[in-house]
């Protein structure tokens, strides 16, 4: 029989399903973060949207090119960093490119959530096993 904390932890390692965060991630960066802010005309922000199409690229090669804990792990690595940047940059009030600029503020709500979810998604899951438990 399992305990109540047990029991919790169990539902929380379901509901941070690593390969599924890690697919929402992508599409999401994708098409939100990079493709619906992109000038097609300005060189720069094609360069610049190249490189943020390269952090897809990671993420959809950690999504489903890996698995079990290696799978964990990199969606830690990626993601972790990722929401840390976003958390100083607001802080800091820093500029981005163009006219953006960074503050803490409702607009940095979704992006928070979702790296952090896939971040979080990868510690719970850090040492999963491969095999599934078997119980005695």
């Amino acid at each position: 029989m399992m305990r109540k904390g047990a029991f919790e932890m169990e539902q929380l390692k379901k509901i941070c399903n690593v390969k599924i965060w890690l697919i929402i991630l992508a599409v999401i960066h994708t098409v939100v973060g990079v493709l619906a802010q992109m000038e097609f005309d300005v060189d720069a922000q094609m360069e610049i949207s190249g490189v943020f199409l390269a952090i897809s690229v990671y993420i959809l090669y950690a999504a489903f090119g890996t698995s079990g804990q290696e799978q964990a792990r990199w969606a830690t690595v990626l993601c972790g960093p990722i929401w840390v940047w976003f958390v100083v940059c607001g802080a800091l009030e820093l500029e981005g490119v163009g006219n953006n600029s960074w503050s803490l503020s409702p607009e940095l709500i979704p992006p928070l959530f979702v790296w952090g979810m896939t971040a979080l998604s990868g510690i719970l899951h850090w040492n999963a096993d491969d095999a599934p438990a078997t119980e005695a």
